[in-house]
């Protein structure tokens, strides 16, 4: 009986563990929809302040390219 018993105690042990890497994963994968969610809203923000950007310096220039664009890739034009 004391074997069994030694079994038990280990399976149980065991099947907690398995249930405690299951919740740590859930978490995880939680945070990183969140994650993604974030840099997505960061991403398109930063797509806005670039083209306010660059209508602000056509307004500037009279509607004309100004002689040095942007820094940024594609100056501003979007890649899809």
């Amino acid at each position: 009986m004391d074997e069994r018993d030694e079994m038990a105690r280990s399976r149980a042990e065991e099947i907690g563990d398995e249930l405690a890497i299951r919740k740590q994963e859930r978490r995880m994968d939680h945070e990183e929809r969140e994650m993604e969610g974030e840099m997505n809203e960061f991403e398109d923000a930063e797509e806005r302040d670039e083209k306010q950007i660059e209508d602000e310096w056509r307004r500037e220039h009279w509607g004309h390219e100004p002689e040095r664009p942007p820094v940024w890739p594609n100056h501003g034009e979007r890649s899809e």
